[in-house]
């Protein structure tokens, strides 16, 4: 289910940054990375929100280079948030997660926390998991031109799916803003979890029994 998961969450949330194929597209729109201003960020009036000015010293393929990155760890905690709420509500595919350790799906549902079905998958489950991981990191690592040079792939894009080009900003802003919710959901779930009251306002459904 892990394993799945991780190959599923990772090919649909690349429609996103893919650049259009030739043929749907009728007008010519130049491909960039979001810019995190401008209408579909009103929540900032449209302005980039750094008021540290953390971006200020930084040059284009410094700042493509945090932007994939972002895009990457807000794909995994959407992952993450996604399994964690399963695995609290107990939902579970059925048959075996190893059938050579004997090992079903029902009994890592039957876990009390989300950490301890974790720690039920195999060894050799986690290996395959950290395979796929590095087998897209090193895909997208290789493809050409690389997403930090002007011009190149946009950050996060895997080449798995089309996107037109007139709809892009809106699909790169909504994934944009996902994963950072979905990032700060997750560290609230592990944080209330392991420091119970340490997010008073959570609910305690998003909370293993």
């Amino acid at each position: 289910m892990v394993k799945i998961a991780v190959l599923a969450g990772l090919v649909g949330s690349a429609a996103a940054f893919s650049a259009p194929s030739q043929g749907r597209v009728s007008t010519s729109v130049n491909l960039e990375p979001i810019t995190n201003e401008g209408e579909y960020f009103p929540e900032t009036f449209g302005k980039v929100f750094d008021p540290l000015g953390l971006t200020s010293s930084l040059d284009e393929r410094g700042m493509r280079w945090f932007q994939a990155a972002e895009v990457k760890h807000g794909r995994v905690a959407m992952m993450a948030t996604v399994g964690w709420l399963a695995s609290i509500s107990g939902f579970h595919f059925g048959g075996m997660l190893s059938s050579s350790e004997g090992i079903s799906f029902a009994d890592v549902a039957a876990a009390k926390t989300p950490f301890e079905a974790l720690g039920m998958v195999p060894e050799s489950g986690l290996n395959q998991i950290l395979f796929v991981i590095g087998a897209v990191e090193g895909f997208q690592e290789m493809r050409q031109p690389h997403y930090t040079l002007p011009g190149g792939n946009l950050p996060g894009d895997l080449g798995a799916a089309r996107a037109k080009a007139e709809a892009l900003p809106r699909l790169q802003a909504v994934e944009v803003k996902n994963g950072r919710l979905a990032m700060i959901g997750i560290a609230s779930f592990v944080s209330a979890t392991l420091l119970p009251g340490s997010v008073p306002a959570m609910p305690g459904f998003f909370l293993p029994n």
